[in-house]
Formats: structure tokens, sequence, C-alpha cells
């Protein structure tokens, strides 16, 4: 059994589907990972899934005025969130027989609908919130019974667990609920201790607290000082004919369940030279084994195997997320004969933890809406998943959470973009753009993640893939070589060839949200030599030639003298009054011929533009390239509304 659609109306962030968009999520069987930025509606979902199906740590979950949606000036007075569980087995069909919802496949699955109204106080009344949870779809069913709530309860970790804390030994302690659960415990509770044969190991838990109390009263000190209590003290208290004494016990109640509840799981010393001692360990590694600890339960028995996780990632060093992700993504695969397949969601705010999980399993959360990026819900083809799961890292990871993605094809890109956003006023930062440099390979595969298939809304988060035209100014002929076949030169086309060029570069990548921009004449640096940024890119250049010639290696009393100099060359090329394009073809030549390297040329250019020397704000922008102009727009635009409308994404 496993979930396989959650809905919501007016819960939280999640409108009526008119006014704002209402929950409408269908999860993979195994593994969903829930991405997005803060307030997206993360936890809005995993809440929704609480509310409808209740928690194994039988933890009290309310309902709130402040739960019921709010749009404008006007706050919901009811909501209802509903679960739909599916390929149940014969066992828990015939467990919750009467409340099943026969499906038009055939199929038999159980919807749980919770129908919420909140009723406002009214003289001396309280304010109070009304909760019926039915069965079937839309909560035509009857009403559900408790042998459902026991069968379809999930297990939840909250973010920023105290994991020691919860697996301390007290009365319904997670670990006590987890052991009473597990198959091993059947037979257990039988008290199989004998005081005709005291020393006979029992082999049942409830046997063996009896033997070791029997035991341990029979202990020396513990007989002394009971005898002591009783003859000094109680003895003087009692009245005639009434016998007044007290015995000395590790548990009152030789039940299962007292003993369990005073276990305790914790993890051993680091040393192996005393095992046995208590010691405290970490955050992250107690984390790990409370997650361990429930994926047990999970693995055994008839209820709902579904593990709802927030911010997993929490506590825990990077290394240690990649081996926690292994687990849950083990646990959560299609299972060998006679195993279980746990359902796992969790949310995460960790490129680092989504650059190793595959991208089938993520869902974009971005205003309230979900976007999932599983097989047919976006333009991905199979082969874009097996490329995008081999290339994607931290770094590139970031996409999934920005408010606005510049795909570039380099590091120069990467590292002068961000610097030239800000000079403009266009803060890249302040916007949330996350700057992806994809490394000459897959532009077009990565842009394909964040377009959608189908009719349902556009992932909203503008897009922009950033590449070159590639096709070489004539003017640059003195030192770019002519192939023996195809076309390299401007003269080699038309205008109708350029332009298709350009196209055929754009319908690759180009749609919903994203765009693609091509530059306008060649490169980066020489359009931005071209267009209005000779000086910068000139200066830019001197200094990434020097530092090609000194190993990278620039003292601060070389970097001056390199600057002093480009500054009195600039004058000369300057005054030489040459074209614009012959201008930006004798800058750019020593990044053609390699004299000095791209990546370091744009540090440079970056470290100028921050002094505010080479132009600042509109003055600054209006003397980009238009390709540059058209994307930075794009990119850092207010953001759109959500959509109004409940359709499914």
């Amino acid at each position: 059994m496993y979930m396989k659609q959650i809905r919501a109306r007016n819960f939280r962030a999640f409108g009526d589907g008119v006014t704002a968009p209402e929950l409408d999520w269908e999860l993979n069987a195994g593994l969903n990972i829930l991405v997005g930025e803060n307030d997206a509606g993360k936890t809005g979902v995993v809440d929704a899934i609480r509310q409808v199906l209740l928690t194994t740590s039988y933890e009290s979950i309310r309902l709130f005025e402040q739960d019921f949606h709010i749009y404008g000036s006007q706050r919901a007075t009811s909501l209802w969130i509903e679960a739909t569980l599916c390929d149940l087995s014969k066992d828990q069909q015939a467990t919750v027989l009467e409340w099943l919802t026969l499906e038009k496949d055939g199929t038999c699955s159980l919807v749980v609908h919770f129908q919420a109204k909140f009723i406002p106080a009214h003289a001396s009344k309280r304010a109070r919130v009304d909760i019926v949870v039915r069965t079937g779809k839309d909560g035509a069913g009857p009403e559900i019974g408790y042998a459902v709530r026991e069968l379809i309860r999930a297990t939840y970790l909250r973010p920023l667990r105290d994991a020691e804390a919860e697996l301390r030994p007290g009365r319904q302690s997670r670990l006590s609920q987890i052991l009473g659960a597990h198959n091993d415990i059947v037979g257990q509770e039988v008290n199989d201790f004998q005081k005709a044969l005291p020393n006979t190991v029992p082999q049942n838990l409830v046997g063996l607290m009896a033997f070791a109390q029997h035991h341990l009263g029979e202990h020396k000190v513990i007989k002394g000082v009971q005898d002591d209590i009783n003859k000094n003290y109680l003895g003087e208290f009692s009245f005639a004919g009434d016998r007044l004494e007290s015995r000395i016990r590790i548990a009152p109640d030789l039940s299962l369940t007292p003993i369990l509840e005073k276990f305790e799981l914790g993890l051993l010393p680091g040393s192996a030279v005393h095992p046995d001692e208590r010691c405290a360990r970490g955050l992250g590694y107690n984390n790990a084994l409370f997650m361990a600890t429930e994926l047990v339960l999970l693995r055994d028995g008839e209820e709902l195997a579904l593990l709802l996780v927030e911010e997993p990632e929490a506590h825990l060093h990077p290394q240690l997320q990649d081996r926690v992700m292994d687990l849950l993504k083990q646990h959560s695969k299609p299972p060998a004969a006679g195993e279980r397949r746990v359902q796992i969601i969790l949310t995460t705010h960790n490129p680092s933890l989504v650059s190793s999980a595959d991208i089938e399993t993520m869902t974009l959360v971005h205003k309230a809406q979900t976007f999932p990026l599983s097989s047919g819900h976006t333009k991905l083809q199979k082969t874009d998943y097996s490329f995008l799961q081999r290339f994607i890292d931290a770094t590139k990871a970031n996409l999934f959470f920005a408010r606005g993605v510049m795909m570039v094809e380099g590091p120069a890109e990467a590292i002068l973009l961000p610097t030239l956003a800000e000079a403009c006023g266009r803060s890249f930062s302040k916007h949330g753009v996350s700057i992806v440099n994809v490394g000459h390979t897959g532009l077009y595969h990565y842009a394909r993640i964040l377009q959608r298939r189908g009719a349902g809304p556009e992932y909203p988060v503008p897009a922009v893939c950033l590449t070159d035209r590639d096709i070489v100014p004539d003017v640059a002929n003195t030192y770019v070589s002519k192939p023996a076949k195809g076309k390299r030169f401007e003269a080699d086309h038309d205008a109708d060839s350029v332009k298709e060029a350009v196209q055929r570069k754009v319908a690759r990548a180009e749609g919903g949200n994203t765009i693609v921009c091509v530059s306008d004449r060649w490169t980066l640096e020489y359009d931005l030599a071209l267009y209005g940024c000779p000086k910068l890119m000139h200066v830019a250049i001197a200094l990434g030639i020097m530092a090609s010639g000194k190993d990278e290696r620039l003292s601060e009393e070389d970097e001056k003298a390199a600057t002093s100099a480009a500054l009195d060359s600039w004058k000369a090329l300057e005054a030489a009054g040459h074209a614009p394009d012959k201008l930006a073809s004798i800058i750019y030549r020593p990044l053609y011929e390699k004299d000095a390297s791209k990546a370091i040329t744009a540090q440079y250019a970056a470290h100028l533009l921050s002094t505010g020397d080479y132009g600042k704000g509109e003055d600054l922008f209006l003397r980009l390239p238009p390709y540059l102009q058209r994307a930075l727009n794009h990119v850092t635009a207010p953001s759109p509304a959500p959509p109004k409308g409940g359709a499914k994404p």
C-alpha cells in the first residue's frame, strides 16, 4: 500500500482552486523529494498528510484558525484534505473492506477525506474547529473506523529534531513503540521465569525481567537496604495487626510495554576500548541512528509504510548526507520478494542532497504549486534523465531552489555575469538568481528540466540559456583560419542563413518561461568589446595575458603595472580611430589565440567592474550587448503572480 495522491483545498497556502491553486499532487510509490525555497508550501504538503493520516508517534495534531487559507482580506471557513491510498494487499483490503472505493479500472483504493469547518466565537462561546473524517471520494463514504486509522498512520520526523531525546527511555517513548511493533516481539509478553528453577535463564523479555528482578532482590546490598527500611522505619509506622512493608524492584509492573519503555538506543563510543561506557555522540550521527530505527519499523508489518522526513540534512555533514540519501533510496526502490517498499516523502533546501537523488523523484514547489519532474510531466526525454543524473552536482542543483536561472556554457560567464548584473543594478543575489555552468555540454538537457508537458501551468521561474552565436565576424579573418569545409564567417552566410542558425539554437531549448539568448555577433567577450565595454575588456585581457605568463600568480605590484600599461595602450587604440568591429577584434584576439585564459580574464573584468570606474547602473546596462540586456531583464523581472485556477500540474 502506498499513497498515490494528496489533495487539499483551503489549507494554509493552498486555495480553493478558483482564487488560488489547490493542492493536487500525484506521488511516486517510492522516493518523493519536495524541493523549493522557503515558504513555497513544502511543509504545508507534509502537514496536510499528517492531518489526514495522523502519525505513528500518536502526537497531538490540532487544526487552528490560521490553518484555513486566507486570500486577500477573506479567510476560508472550511477546508478539506483527501489522501488516496492504493495497491492494498489482500489482507489490508480485508481489514478495511467496508471503507474501500472501487476505481474505474477495477482496482480498490482507500480514499480518506478530512473535512474541517471553523466556527468563530459567538457571545461567551469559544471558537472551535469541527472535524469529520470519512472515506470515499469527496467524503461520500462512511466515517472512518479504528481499523482504518491504525492501518494508515504515517511516520513523521520533524525538522531540527532532537533524535537523542526521541530514543531515550520513558513513557510512550518512540523506541518502545518501534520495539512493540516489530515482528519479532510476538510472544515476548509471556513470563516464562520459574521461581522453582531460579537459575534457568528465560527466553522471553518479560521472563528475563522477572529473572533479573528476582536475583537483584536477593543481592545482599538490595536486601540489606530493603530490610533496614522495613524493620527500622516502616515497622515503626505500622499499627498492630497491620503489616507495612516495602520491596525494591526494577519494574513494579511485569508487562511488556513498561519493560520496553525502559530501553534506550544509543551509539557506541568511537573507541572499542570501553564499548559499554556511555558516551555522548554528535547530533548528526544520532539523527542518522533515528532514521535507521524508523526504517526498521517500516520494513515490517501490514501498516502503511510511509515515512515523512523534513530536512534530513539537519546536523549532517555533506558526506553523511550522501550516505543517508543512499539508505533512503535503497529502502524506497522496488523490493525483492518477501520485502516491503517504503514510500518516503522528504523536504529539503540542500543542493548537495538533491544532486545525489534521481531527478524523477523530485517535485518542485513554488508558491503553493507542485511541479513533479517525473517522466511525462516535463519535456525531458528518457536520455535526458540519465545524462543529467551523471552531470548534476551541488552547484548545478541550485537551479531547483532559484527564483531565476541563468544557464551558461563556461566558467567565464559564470564568473563575470553576477558582477556585471550587480554593477547594472540587477543583483542576482537580490533577485534569487542561480547561475548554472553546464561546461560546454548539455545546455539543452538542463533547459528542458523547467519546461512542462501537457495542459497544466508552466513552471513560473524565469530561466535563460546563454550561448554564443559562433559565427565569426569577417574582420577577424586575419587570425581565424577558414575551414576546408563548412561555413565559419559572416561572409559565408546571408541574412536568412544567419537567422536560421540562430533559430536552430533557440528552438532546441526555448519553451515555457525558459528563453534562449544567443550572442549578437560572436562570443560574450567579443560582444562586450563591440557594444559598450571595450576599455573594460582590453584592460582585463591585458591582466589575463600577464597572469598567464606568470603561472597565474600576479603580485599586487604586477597588477598595478599591467593595469597602467593597459590603460596607456588603450589610449593608443582609442586614438587610432578603428571601427567598432575592428577594435573589438583586436581586443578579443589574445583570448582566441589562448594568450590569456577566459576564466582569469573574467575574474579581472569582475574586479574592475566592482571598482565602479568602468560604469554602473542604468548607464552600464544600456551599453551591454542587446542579448545580455534581454537575458538580465528576463531573470531579474518581478516574479509573476501565481495563476488562478486549480489545473493539475
